[in-house]
């Protein structure tokens, strides 16, 4: 039998969502004023419901190489354990390996908005997951279950959520013509969108292939649906992977540099 007291539960932060939303919109003169202030608002709401060992932040993720993404509005890294490349009271740069998804956020979301989350979505996915110890002879190695796959390590996931849209029907489309003229696989595109509000009775828009999904896999399909919890299907398809999030330990001398690493090859050797 399904928790009625943890459906209520769910309902009612929905409702105090969208309640938090419309003050916003209808108190703050400003648009600037107005987005970073959704920003937080759904940062803080990701902070409620997902495990502690999930931070929530915004700023910037880097990779080893020197590749760097456009700035996230929502960063999920490993709370514990992620060394921090750069922080101040105004960013936060994060080693993409620390990292678990990436998310902007939209006051409202529209064709052009789409385009926008589609550049930082790439700028982010496109970064390279590599600076990890060697795992060589190793007797223990976790694999995580993503894109319908056994990954030997943690691929990006990034989403969009906005508290207006126009039609999911169309932005659907929209995505879809994206995705054709990038020639993205469904490995580097946005895996789900959702929406508070939208001109249409859909609000999330997400992957099936036989049950739905946060993430895509090889020949599943999107769908735009409705659902009258949608917040709460959006966060627990989010949780199915947040659960299982488990980072592995970094190699920052990956990023210091070869000097580093072959002094630290040179000195620790045994």
């Amino acid at each position: 039998m399904p928790n009625k007291r943890y459906q209520e539960l769910q309902s009612s932060s929905q409702q105090k969502l969208e309640m938090s939303a419309e003050q916003i919109r209808s108190l703050i003169p400003t648009s600037g004023e107005i987005g970073t202030l959704i920003e937080e608002m759904f940062r803080s709401y990701l902070t409620e419901v997902l495990p502690e060992k999930i931070g929530v932040s915004n700023g910037f993720v880097m990779d080893s190489e020197g590749g760097e993404s456009q700035q996230m509005d929502i960063i999920l890294y490993d709370k514990m354990n992620t060394p921090r490349i750069f922080t101040s009271a105004a960013a936060q740069v994060f080693p993409v390996e620390a990292t678990y998804a990436c998310g902007e956020v939209k006051t409202k979301l529209n064709a052009k908005a789409l385009n926008d989350s589609f550049k930082k979505c790439l700028s982010y996915k496109n970064l390279q997951r590599k600076a990890y110890f060697n795992r060589k002879g190793s007797d223990i190695i976790h694999f995580q279950k993503l894109f319908g796959e056994d990954k030997e390590h943690w691929k990006s996931i990034f989403f969009c959520i906005s508290v207006e849209s126009i039609s999911f029907v169309r932005l659907m489309q929209k995505y879809k013509e994206i995705v054709k003229k990038k020639n993205l696989d469904f490995e580097t595109r946005i895996d789900t969108i959702f929406s508070l509000e939208t001109t249409d009775n859909k609000n999330i828009i997400t992957n099936y292939h036989g049950a739905y999904d946060f993430l895509p896999r090889e020949h599943s399909q999107l769908h735009a649906i409705y659902v009258e919890r949608s917040w709460a299907l959006f966060i627990n398809l989010l949780l199915r992977y947040m659960v299982h999030a488990e980072a592995e330990p970094i190699n920052m001398l990956e990023y210091g540099g070869k000097d580093l690493l072959d002094y630290a090859n040179i000195n620790f050797s045994y």
